[in-house]
């Protein structure tokens, strides 16, 4: 484990992104990079690979991949690339080599064989079943921009969110990065049932306990930063407002997001859920989805 950084390339403007993303991640964590082209059935982690094919058509692949590592060595120069060519069903790839990985990186959209949004077939099937953390970067207009220096996490107190407190320290670590902890709450909408709270709990709004529970959320992320990353600058932020604009917020100057795929409360949500799926898709930074809890 922990191996390699691993990044899919497709030839799209996106996977020239997350290359290029993933080249100067792998410089700063110290690791190789993997430049994985896959071609063949789009879509199913069940299919098997295609059959033997045409030496042309197999050089054009391979031209492919050599592109995307052509694109990794000329944003890190020094950095150890290796390009690799796979046949087969993409997503069923790029799981295979996860379980070597540190990361795995896709572009937020793509084209061809590795064509999708999150939502589509191909990311959607290594988000869910890689065997490490998943970075998904956006199309950036500028992609030398500077490093930030600071990594963004979402906490909600729930097994999944100090998960994410995990990985997120880890690469804090090993990047030099500062970290920051946010949590969310917003008061609930004004209803007949809120009336009847109040007059059944006059000394405590729901505002109160919402932001009472953020609070709450931070205080175990405290603890446990500090005794697993004690080297690791952090911050902490307790903020009003819905989680998804809340940590969008945070992301527009950081050089990564961190979220869990599952949470409670105001982080709650799979990849599909209101929460990590929206900040996959519209966050301006790449964002980090892991699925490994910390018990």
């Amino acid at each position: 484990m922990d191996q390699h950084v691993v990044v899919g390339y497709d030839g799209s403007p996106e996977s020239v992104s997350a290359v290029r993303w993933a080249a100067r991640s792998a410089a700063r964590l110290g690791r190789p990079l993997d430049v994985v082209h896959v071609w063949g059935l789009a879509g199913q982690l069940d299919l098997p690979p295609r059959g033997e094919a045409s030496e042309y058509v197999r050089q054009g692949a391979q031209e492919v991949a050599d592109e995307g590592a052509a694109l990794a060595r000329e944003a890190v120069p020094d950095l150890p690339v290796t390009a690799v060519l796979e046949d087969g069903a993409p997503a069923a790839a790029l799981v295979a080599h996860s379980r070597d990985a540190t990361l795995l990186v896709l572009g937020r959209h793509g084209a061809g064989r590795l064509s999708g949004a999150v939502l589509g077939s191909v990311s959607l099937g290594a988000v869910h079943h890689a065997l490490c953390p998943v970075v998904v970067v956006p199309r950036a207009e500028d992609d030398h921009r500077p490093a930030q220096g600071s990594v963004v996490v979402g906490v909600d107190g729930s097994a999944g969110a100090l998960g994410a407190l995990d990985a997120a320290g880890r690469y804090a670590t090993n990047t030099g990065s500062a970290l920051t902890v946010v949590s969310a709450w917003e008061a609930p909408a004004k209803s007949r049932t809120m009336s009847y709270w109040l007059r059944a709990y006059p000394d405590a709004s729901p505002g109160e306990l919402a932001l009472q529970a953020a609070e709450d959320a931070q205080a175990p992320a405290r603890t446990w930063l500090a005794s697993t990353y004690p080297h690791v600058t952090a911050s902490f932020a307790v903020d009003e407002g819905r989680p998804t604009h809340v940590l969008a917020r945070y992301a527009e100057h950081a050089d990564l997001l961190v979220v869990g795929t599952r949470g409670r409360g105001g982080l709650t949500g799979l990849v599909l859920g209101s929460v990590s799926g929206w900040l996959v898709q519209h966050a301006a930074c790449p964002v980090l989805v892991t699925r490994v809890p910390v018990t």
